[in-house]
């Protein structure tokens, strides 16, 4: 299970802005809600991608908690996802840390997941986790992603897997937009996301601050993206 976030703006931020998100992520990962409720936190690695106008700035995966990371941004981005992992599915392994990432029509492609789903398996994957397999099942339904196609994924994998999944509940990006989904099938106050609107748009798996955030719908599709100064949100129910 996981704690995940992320954020997408019209203009880039400035590093000390970047580090205050990460310490944020920090601290929901390590004293936030966790599935089981062990009091461990989410240990078991993390992993950040960075972007600016598109372009990978930053891509880094460790398997140490993300408390204990010795990173510090030097750049500045404006759109970045952070995911902080309680292995339930695979080993803790550098392959098995999100954001995981796959190519597809030009693109790298990067998701980060919460849940599980039981079974889903594709060729070619470097690690052992479901969210791998998710992304390569998205990626697959059209020669150009869009909201249509990612959407058909989910309701693909969503008839396929029926009880079987615990929570689709994903955010995944190439750098010019996000695509979020809270997909729960059980315990939908934990497999959540967050989101709070202003000319910064995050997305959280709980908030991260005391300013007015909402529940995303379960079972509909998002999709952020910038147009000049400002983003750009669209949805569909699955």
């Amino acid at each position: 299970m996981c704690r995940m976030a992320a954020f997408i703006s019209p203009y880039p931020l400035r590093g000390y802005e970047i580090d205050d998100f990460l310490d944020s992520v920090t601290e929901m990962a390590s004293k936030g809600r966790t599935l089981r409720d062990t009091g461990m936190g989410h240990p078991h690695g993390w992993g950040m991608v960075a972007f600016r106008e598109g372009r990978l700035l930053l891509y880094v995966r460790e398997t140490c908690p993300i408390w204990r990371r010795g990173f510090y941004a030097r750049f500045r981005a404006d759109l970045v996802l952070v995911h902080a992992r309680a292995a339930s599915v695979g080993e803790v392994s550098f392959d098995n840390t999100h954001p995981v990432s796959a190519y597809k029509s030009g693109k790298i492609w990067f998701l980060a997941h919460n849940g599980s789903i039981k079974g889903i398996k594709e060729e070619g994957m470097l690690g052992q986790t479901d969210t791998e397999a998710l992304l390569i099942r998205l990626l697959r339904q059209s020669r150009d992603i869009s909201i249509q196609s990612v959407l058909g994924g989910v309701r693909a994998i969503r008839e396929e897997f029926g009880d079987r999944i615990s929570s689709m509940t994903f955010l995944m990006t190439s750098g010019n937009e996000i695509y979020a989904l809270k997909g729960a099938n059980e315990k939908q106050d934990y497999f959540n996301i967050y989101l709070r609107r202003g000319r910064n748009y995050v997305l959280s798996s709980q908030p991260l601050s005391d300013d007015s955030w909402i529940e995303l719908v379960n079972w509909r599709l998002y999709r952020f993206y910038r147009e000049e100064d400002r983003i750009v949100e669209e949805s569909v129910d699955i």
